[in-house]
């Protein structure tokens, strides 16, 4: 779905690859399509994340060769194993095949232990003639998130501000989802319709952490142009819950643009952090909260507040198929990031892998 010139740059549409997928389109844009009139001497793409939240690590491994092939559910001429190098404990990854809805195939090498914050971890992937790809990425610190009291002397503006304790290395993806039902005026039915507005690049360094100041009033005006550009209920648009999901990286996990563009990260070597190969292996987690602002600012938001107009409501809300992602900076993401939209046919143990597993549509 592409939106008509007259949407705002923030509208993203729901069927477009998630932040995370716009990593891996250097992946499926670049490592698999192999010019065969190149030599390439690099051995591996790698593409995974060591996650201090998960109990299975997990890493995609493509091997690079100079023909364009499919790949296949054979072996690969890898062996992985990775070396923590604050303990100095070594383990070595097994391999699986992953089959995509299309056919293809992925071969995803995987270690079950609980990765810890603060500690750096080597990946190495070699081949049987010695050749070798690796990776090395620091866990980032554990942060929290504090919803603080709103500055009552603002006029113009209502925001409502959150700090993010800790000093993480970076905070690659911020989303602030809004639970919001339509309600119509004229005959009580409702909607109800969550929207994901990204805040990436928002966060201000203070001394201790981040600031993060969410501008209600802004987002309103962004959400109510969607309910009238979906034709939804117009007469009331209440607030039921905001969720916080601040992505937490390694230092590496910063684009150099300052926010996520898939066409310009597409572009090869432009975020890697594989020596003597292709790809990105990332350290992170996210951190979240959920909370609803004082009703008092949301109606000066612009938005209804529940328990005043609760009477009103004669049915429950109904959910929307189809959730719309917006952006202050024009990037389209998918809804599906709680998810990650892994196919049925890969095990519970490969949900760390923050990689979508389709190539993109």
């Amino acid at each position: 779905m592409t939106p008509p010139p007259d949407r705002p740059a923030r509208f993203r549409a729901a069927c477009l690859p998630a932040f995370l997928l716009s990593l891996g389109l250097l992946l499926f844009g670049c490592e698999e399509s192999v010019d065969p009139r190149l030599t390439i001497d690099r051995p591996f793409t790698l593409w995974g994340m060591i996650n201090p939240r998960v109990d299975t690590q997990a890493v995609r491994v493509f091997e690079i060769q100079n023909t364009i092939r499919l790949i296949r559910p054979d072996p690969i001429d890898a062996a992985v194993r990775s070396v923590n190098l604050t303990t100095g404990e070594e383990r070595v990854w097994q391999d699986s095949v992953v089959q995509l809805r299309d056919g293809d195939y992925r071969h995803v090498y995987w270690s079950a232990f609980h990765a810890g914050y603060g500690e750096t971890y080597r990946l190495e992937v070699r081949r049987s003639d010695g050749a070798a790809s690796t990776a090395m990425v620091t866990v980032p610190p554990p942060v929290t998130l504090a919803v603080l009291p709103p500055d009552s002397n603002l006029v113009r503006e209502i925001i409502q501000p959150v700090f993010i304790s800790g000093d993480p290395p970076s905070l690659p993806r911020v989303d602030v989802d809004y639970i919001t039902v339509g309600i119509d005026a004229v005959t009580g039915n409702t909607l109800f319709h969550p929207i994901t507005l990204s805040y990436d690049g928002r966060p201000v360094r203070k001394a201790g952490g981040w600031l993060l100041e969410i501008d209600l009033r802004e987002d309103f005006r962004t959400i109510r142009a969607e309910f009238d550009s979906l034709d939804l209920p117009r007469g009331l648009i209440e607030l039921r819950e905001i969720e916080l999901r601040v992505h937490v990286g390694n230092k590496e996990w910063a684009s150099p643009v300052g926010f996520f563009d898939p066409d310009f990260l597409v572009e090869p070597g432009v975020l890697s952090n594989v020596e003597n190969g292709f790809g990105f292996v990332a350290a992170g987690y996210v951190e979240s909260t959920r909370f609803r602002p004082p009703g008092i600012m949301l109606e000066r938001a612009g938005f209804s507040d529940t328990r005043a107009h609760a009477r009103t409501v004669p049915r429950p809300a109904q959910p929307l198929n189809g959730v719309f992602r917006r952006r202050k900076r024009g990037l389209l993401r998918s809804p599906t990031h709680r998810g990650n939209r892994f196919l049925e046919s890969v095990p519970s143990d490969y949900h760390p892998i923050p990689f979508d597993y389709e190539k993109p549509m």
